[in-house]
């Protein structure tokens, strides 16, 4: 609220486009209105990816690994949380995902090298952990857990999460 409502409040600002929940959007939307300024809204994404039976397996999969976001943790609106895959290529799939994503470093997210930085609040790790403790727990659930946790003890503290692959849902 301190930063972005001040951001849409200010009278530079000639257009606002907000990526984030319906509650937020409705708040911005109103404020462009008092404006009379144009606004684009994209609310409450899951953005799916879809993979057919004929895809490159391997371009599928750079395209949704990048998708991923994993520079901002995946918490991003935009970020591909949905994959559905053809049945033929599954498996495959989702071996060449994983994989690829155990080869990213988890760390410090001021490194260059990192791949994977920390969630960015307590209450944000609690909500997120908490998602994945219940989709281990929804019908049917099959859960990957990739890449490792830094080894670093600087780190230690982190808030660091393993990305977890879903399946069965």
């Amino acid at each position: 609220p301190e930063c972005g409502g001040a951001l849409v409040a200010h009278p530079a600002v000639g257009k606002i486009t907000f990526t984030g929940s319906v509650e937020t959007g409705r708040i911005v939307a109103r404020a462009a209105g008092e404006k009379l300024i144009p606004v684009t809204l994209e609310l409450g994404g899951k953005s799916p990816m879809i993979v057919m039976h004929d895809a490159d397996v391997d371009k599928a999969v750079a395209g949704a690994v990048s998708g991923m976001r994993f520079t901002r943790q995946g918490q991003s609106c935009t970020a591909a949380s949905r994959i559905f895959v053809h049945h033929s290529l599954h498996d495959e799939f989702v071996a060449k995902v994983k994989a690829r994503v155990d080869q990213m470093k988890m760390g410090d997210p001021l490194d260059e090298a990192t791949d994977i930085g920390t969630i960015i609040s307590r209450p944000q790790y609690d909500k997120v952990c908490g998602y994945i403790e219940l989709g281990k727990t929804a019908h049917g659930a099959n859960s990957v857990e990739c890449s490792a946790l830094p080894n670093d003890k600087a780190l230690s503290d982190g808030l660091f999460v393993r990305p977890v692959i879903f399946t069965g849902l």
